[in-house]
């Protein structure tokens, strides 16, 4: 009996011997298992370091955690232990950096959440006076291991934007691609667009606003229409937030800045105003538009739009459409409203002939239908090549064709119609 006791007390001696052993040499061993590629050891020696009393506050653990998990995210052959390797890489640096510092005040910063933490983090870098328990891992990981994590986030952040059209992901992975950027003293302009676009579609305004703000303080963008487009996206997120004044300032900021290359500012603040019915404003910024860029089809659509739909003037309507379709022939809706135009007209023109009791005047006031509704047929025919299968376009044809008596045409239009809606 005495010697069972001894035995035992032996074995947990040993047992316990061992446990602080393994203990205070996992950091070593997990090193040793990153080194020759075997990740599933090392995980595994990782992962009981930090729950370890004696090595979870020794910096060099959560280095190698590290190195160790954001290896395991990009190997083809351990990727699958663990999905959020990544994360945990991200984690584990954010510690390590952290508990180097040798004074414990600065082992209590939240370097991720606390901007207030931030700037302190960056201050004692700076300072010279600053004591670590190991300089060569900070200047690892700021300036080798955090370049390629934030490359690591930007693809899964493209993955979760693109493919699965997760956006509170595709932020938060974009988010922290500029964290360990910023870290090592590097500003990604292109992340910081990527962001600032899950940050809209996640529907965190507030910090879409503060990213496109940095993006037009920056003038971010590989020329001027790109430029502009950071006007569009944080005029948009404006109105998101239902501050209109706002937005339509953050438009025209964009447009006297990028008189040019506007496009799409100029017609979402036409687009306002003609919502709003205020048609002299939309009408001044359409005659500003076709005076900056004369070459531009789509404002003297626009223009021609605003003439013929809210002021009542065809005269005016069809000058403008004839200059968009002279810029760009192939251009569908100035197409088709001329010829909607010129077929109203002779249709309006062809029931008040048809009140006329006079034969003589009857005809010729037919004749003059006829001949105005004919004026639409080339602009139709145009717009029905342009869009084969637009219903509106065939519709309008067929009656054309059959109201000039020409019956062969308006049958093969009828056709068309028939073998498209079956």
């Amino acid at each position: 009996m005495k010697r069972l006791h001894l035995i035992i007390l032996i074995f947990i001696a040993t047992t316990g011997y061992i446990k602080s052993q393994s203990c205070s040499s996992c950091r070593v061993s997990s090193f040793n298992y990153l080194k020759y590629s075997e990740l599933d050891k090392a995980k595994e020696q990782s992962d009981f370091c930090i729950s370890c009393e004696k090595s979870k506050t020794d910096p060099r653990v959560w280095y190698y955690r590290g190195m160790i998990y954001q290896n395991i995210h990009t190997s083809k052959d351990f990727k699958k232990l663990d999905p959020d390797a990544a994360d945990k890489a991200f984690e584990a640096y954010k510690s390590a950096l952290v508990l180097n510092f040798v004074e414990p005040n600065l082992q209590k910063l939240d370097i991720i959440n606390s901007p207030t933490d931030q700037v302190k983090f960056i201050t004692a870098l700076n300072d010279i006076k600053t004591k670590y328990v190991d300089s060569d891992m900070l200047v690892d990981i700021l300036q080798n291991q955090y370049p390629a994590l934030a490359n690591i986030f930007v693809n899964k952040g493209v993955e979760e934007y693109q493919t699965n059209k997760n956006y509170e992901k595709a932020y938060k992975y974009f988010e922290n691609s500029l964290f360990v950027s910023g870290m090592a003293m590097k500003i990604d302009t292109p992340v910081i667009y990527y962001c600032a676009l899950a940050a809209q579609k996640a529907k965190k305004y507030d910090e879409a606003k503060e990213m496109f703000e940095v993006l037009i303080k920056l003038s971010y963008g590989a020329n001027d229409k790109e430029k502009s487009g950071n006007y569009f996206f944080l005029a948009d997120v404006y109105k998101s937030k239902g501050d209109t004044t706002k937005y339509i300032n953050t438009l025209k900021n964009g447009i006297d800045k990028y008189p040019i290359e506007n496009t799409a500012l100029v017609v979402e603040l036409i687009n306002y105003y003609l919502s709003t019915n205020k048609t002299t404003e939309a009408l001044n910024y359409l005659e500003l538009a076709t005076k900056n860029t004369p070459d531009n089809p789509t404002y003297w659509f626009a223009k021609g739009s605003l003439y013929d739909a809210n002021l009542k003037d065809p005269v005016k309507a069809i000058e403008c459409y004839l200059k968009a379709i002279e810029l760009k022939p192939d251009y569908f809706e100035p197409n088709y409203n001329m010829g909607a135009l010129y077929y109203n007209d002779g249709a309006d023109m062809l029931n008040k002939a048809n009140d006329i009791n006079d034969e003589k005047k009857y005809k010729e006031a037919k004749a003059k239908a006829e001949a105005k509704l004919k004026e639409a047929l080339p602009y139709l025919e145009k717009a029905h090549q342009i869009a084969p299968t637009d219903l509106p376009t065939m519709e309008s044809l067929k009656s054309a064709y059959y109201r000039v008596g020409m019956q062969d045409k308006s049958d093969a239009i009828k056709k068309e119609i028939e073998a498209l809606i079956k």
